[in-house]
């Protein structure tokens, strides 16, 4: 393996090591008071404006650290010159070299065929491009769920500060209608309820009661609000416990941009095809360009004539084909909320025979159906449309 895969193994490791130690959290868990210990912080009046300070420094802004990306233009340049883009490009390349040097000018044919194949893989390479820097705007949509402001406590006073500022020990006010700027612990609660679907998929809001005893798995206590959620009712009081990257949403997010990239089973067969097709059609041209020499024929004439045959075995209509039926596809999935981060995986799925999840929540459509109905004695099958007359 190189050094740039075991790199990005190793972030991918990492990530999926912090994802999984969410569970063993137990801030939630010693009671606000030691909690409030814990951050030097005082409950009724807030951490003091130097002290908050001073901790900015050393843990950082409350934020999502923003990954490395691509730019454009080298994700333009990667979908133009990839395998099979350059099996095409170095057909058109052979056309002009054929047209160029033929003796008959008036025959143009290997110049429109080379234009032709020039302007289909450049089309092919921009098609291509569109749909795969969509995915570039996920980390986008993670930050979308991080309010710009925020309500703290500070000097014994309710200021409103921006969300990036926010320490650990800070007491946060949240209300009906916000989002929730950092992990934080609730101990006072009215009426509070708040919605996790952008966290755990479920869309039954939670309502938030400190009072209850917490339990042991952080994502089915009542007394926690995630940030990157929304409190969709009355208002509540909590500790921050979590910023930036290491709150839930931050582990998810790094979780999500650290995923491995491992070659589809399309791009292994198109591969294995062009290095098959090029092997052919390099071993054509040679042997009737060895023939041709054999004949005594004009060396210009056998060049050319080799070059058409080189060229006609590149199957110049394939790459079109293939992309274009991939993103007709990626369209189609777009329209149920399904985003695709790369063409190629988009066969990937289509191969797939069994998917093992623990989370309904994720993959379902947030609808409820009826799925059986008992009447007259009897349980009837609703999973199909029913019709009782």
């Amino acid at each position: 393996m190189s050094k740039s895969g075991k790199k990005v193994g190793k972030a991918m490791s990492d990530a999926v090591s912090g994802t999984e130690a969410i569970r063993t959290w137990t801030d939630h868990r010693i009671g606000p008071q030691a909690l409030a210990e814990k951050f030097n912080t005082d409950m009724k009046t807030g951490l003091a404006s130097a002290a908050a300070k001073t901790k900015a420094a050393e843990v950082g802004e409350n934020a999502l650290t923003k990954k490395d990306v691509v730019p454009w233009y080298i994700m333009f340049l990667k979908e133009m010159i990839g395998f099979f883009s350059l099996l095409l490009w170095f057909g058109s390349a052979l056309c002009f070299i054929g047209f160029i040097i033929q003796a008959d000018k008036e025959d143009k044919a290997n110049l429109y065929l080379g234009i032709v194949l020039a302007a289909v893989t450049f089309l092919t390479g921009c098609f291509s491009y569109a749909q795969t820097s969509k995915s570039a705007e996920m980390m986008a949509q993670f930050e979308n769920f991080i309010p710009p402001r925020a309500t703290v406590l500070r000097d014994g006073e309710v200021k409103t500060i921006d969300a990036k500022e926010l320490v650990p020990g800070d007491i946060v006010v949240v209300k009906g209608g916000e989002n929730v700027p950092c992990d934080i612990c609730i101990f006072q609660a009215n009426e509070m309820k708040v919605n996790n679907a952008s966290l755990t998929g479920e869309s039954e809001d939670i309502f938030i009661d400190p009072d209850l005893e917490p339990v042991a798995n952080i994502f089915e206590t009542k007394n926690v609000a995630f940030f990157g959620t929304s409190c969709t009712a009355g208002e509540g009081r909590g500790i921050c416990f979590r910023i930036g990257d290491g709150t839930v949403i931050g582990q998810i997010a790094n979780l999500a941009s650290s995923a491995e990239s491992a070659e589809t089973p399309l791009s292994i067969e198109i591969h294995r095809f062009i290095l098959i097709i090029s092997a052919v059609a390099m071993s054509l041209g040679v042997i009737f360009f060895i023939f041709g020499i054999a004949y005594d024929y004009d060396i210009i004439t056998n060049l050319v004539f080799a070059i058409g045959i080189i060229v006609a075995n590149v199957p110049e209509g394939l790459l079109a084909t293939v992309t274009v039926s991939l993103a007709l596809t990626a369209q189609r999935m777009a329209g149920k909320m399904v985003l695709v981060k790369n063409l190629e995986s988009v066969e990937t799925l289509g191969s797939t025979s069994c998917i093992c999840s623990d989370k309904t929540g994720t993959l379902t459509q947030n609808r409820m159906t009826v799925s059986h109905m008992f009447f007259n004695r009897k349980t009837v099958d609703c999973s199909i449309n029913y019709q009782a007359w």
